[in-house]
């Protein structure tokens, strides 16, 4: 066999080899692609799943399918389907609060062991009709999906929680760290409205935080961009920056953190004339009553989603962090103090220095 004969068969079975990977391509418009995946109880099953699929028009077509488990109701769907279901853009899993109450394990083990959902989908619970909010639309708009509510360059704020798949299965398998997850209902003139935050213990649905605490928890765990807060009499301010701090110790047998948060704000509304020491002062007092206030709701509910675990673990042997729920969590003796630092007043003294220097310049060179 000649040189050139042999080479021609190696390019041949080379092309070949490449051409294989072509052959498993399904044509895009022969698909549905669910963004939003919803899980309830259902009529007569133990499931119901509802998939929401957008088009390009910016309306949604929704499937829905009940079975005794999450993977025969897909293939329910799949059967009755024109165009096969791929779930590999699902961005959003929305949970009946029955089914969150129950527990949620078979649920997330699931959407992590499925080869086709992505485990960086975000994850919130129904607080109210699961019919009405999985059927419930707006007018078109094809620039706005359901988890733009979730994105922080969206219309995600601190009032709102936020958790992800991978999130979520790293909490079921933690011994010291539960989840928070939002909870949302359907709007009157936007898609969602949300309700608060579902506190887990393990798998389980056991509490709630209203919106308030809710930016408290976010600022606890360090995600507070965009936060406003009310203070008595018409005040209100932005969170520009929060510096927290943690001193975890030990006594005898009972675990005692104690939190200093420290937070720069900028006056966005007062009464004229208000001064910004009774700003700091009134501010201090409202928001360190409210962070233990928080925390000790969320200790009577036996849950960690504020990870005091994580800040013990270095110090826990392998039994300690395994009882650290059950036996230490609910021993633990906790304070937070705030303390507030306004911006305005200093960029405000800024500002009068800057002006000061340039009328004296001007007045220099005019004389």
């Amino acid at each position: 066999m000649s040189l050139r004969v042999l080479n021609t068969l190696i390019v041949a079975a080379l092309m070949g080899i490449l051409l294989t990977g072509c052959w498993d391509t399904k044509d895009i418009n022969k698909q549905y692609l669910p963004v939003v995946m919803g899980v309830g109880k259902g009529d007569t099953e133990k499931y119901r799943i509802i998939l929401q699929i957008p088009d390009a028009s910016g309306k949604t077509q929704i499937l829905d399918k009940e079975a005794k488990s999450i993977s025969k109701a897909i293939d329910l769907i799949r059967t009755d389907s024109e165009k096969s279901i791929e779930l590999v853009h699902l961005r959003l899993l929305l949970i009946d609060k029955q089914i969150a109450s129950q527990g949620i394990e078979n649920l997330i083990n699931f959407a992590v062991r499925a080869n086709d959902i992505s485990i960086k989908g975000l994850v919130a619970v129904i607080d109210g009709s699961f019919e009405k909010t999985m059927y419930h639309q707006i007018s078109p708009t094809p620039e706005i999906s359901s988890y733009d509510y979730f994105s922080e360059d969206a219309g995600w704020t601190p009032n709102q929680s936020i958790v992800r798949i991978w999130e979520a299965y790293q909490s079921l398998n933690s011994y010291s760290e539960d989840m928070a997850i939002p909870m949302l209902k359907n709007g009157e003139r936007t898609l969602f409205t949300f309700k608060g935050t579902a506190i887990m213990r393990e798998d389980r649905l056991v509490g709630t935080l209203n919106n308030e605490e809710t930016l408290l928890f976010n600022l606890f765990k360090g995600k507070y961009t965009g936060g406003t807060i009310e203070v008595a009499q018409n005040t209100s301010v932005l969170i520009d920056n929060a510096k927290i701090r943690h001193n975890a110790s030990w006594n005898g047998n009972r675990p005692l953190l104690q939190t200093e948060i420290k937070l720069n704000v900028l006056i966005t509304e007062s009464p004229e004339g208000k001064p910004n020491s009774r700003i700091e002062k009134e501010l201090r007092e409202q928001l360190s009553g409210q962070f233990n206030e928080t925390a000790k709701k969320i200790r009577a509910l036996g849950s960690d989603v504020l990870g005091v675990g994580m800040l013990f673990r270095p110090e826990l042997s392998e039994k300690q962090l395994k009882d650290w729920k059950s036996k230490w969590y609910p021993k633990l003796e906790q304070e937070i103090d705030v303390k507030i630092n306004v911006l305005n007043e200093i960029y405000f003294k800024e500002n009068v220095t800057e002006q000061g220097e340039r009328g004296r310049m001007l007045k220099k060179e005019a004389e």
